[in-house]
């Protein structure tokens, strides 16, 4: 499957499981359904590891991949746990258009850190992604 693919899957999984926790939180802590959530996570990250006969530990070690490892680790923590509360907090019709924005964010840092190329598309549907919050937020 292409990376659009599995892209899209991405984008429509992800979505159906904002509504899916969005119920979830009238009966959980957000800290409760984060714990069960990314334990489910976590366990399918280990059954593919299993399953592709990789080892983690072989990756491991004291360098600049390891570091960028953990620093995701951390960011993404930071990053699902504040969806979790703020989702817990306001409607999903509002939380969800605004966290779909760090997609936007990710463009402009790749393209700043990364090098990858601007093209007016990109700029046109990161402005477009903008407009589209703030219409969905009102």
């Amino acid at each position: 499957m292409s990376y659009t693919m599995w892209a899209i899957l991405a984008m429509a999984s992800y979505g159906v499981t904002a509504v899916f926790l969005k119920v979830a939180l009238r009966h959980f802590p957000p800290e409760v359904a984060l714990v069960i959530t990314n334990f489910i996570l976590v366990a399918t990250g280990f059954s593919l590891v299993v399953f592709r006969g990789h080892s983690i530990t072989a990756y491991l070690g004291l360098g600049w991949p390891t570091l960028t490892v953990v620093l995701a680790g951390v960011t993404l923590s930071l990053s699902i746990f504040s969806y979790y509360l703020a989702l817990s907090r306001g409607p999903a019709s509002a939380v969800v258009p605004i966290f779909a924005m760090s997609f936007a964010v990710a463009s402009v840092l790749s393209i700043l850190f990364l090098g990858e190329a601007v093209k007016v598309t990109r700029l046109i549907g990161m402005a477009l992604a903008v407009v589209a919050v703030f219409l969905l937020t009102r």
